[in-house]
């Protein structure tokens, strides 16, 4: 996160020389998490993003309108 804020359009200044990061990898399916755009949850030290989520954790996002 403070790579992104750092470096990103929105910022007033931008870091000349960011430091080095791994980038935050989904558990399930390993794509790549940009944190500060996208949407993901957490178990324990496990990210996993919005499409993983949903399979992962069904019951936050089961429809209760119904």
């Amino acid at each position: 996160m403070y790579v992104y804020y750092g470096t990103n359009e929105y910022n007033f200044k931008k870091l000349e020389n960011p430091p080095e990061y791994q980038p935050t990898k989904c558990a399930k399916c390993g794509s790549v998490i940009v944190l500060g755009e996208a949407g993901y949850s957490t178990k324990g030290d496990q990210y996993f993003c919005a499409g993983c989520s949903i399979a992962e954790f069904p019951e936050l996002f089961r429809r209760t309108d119904q």
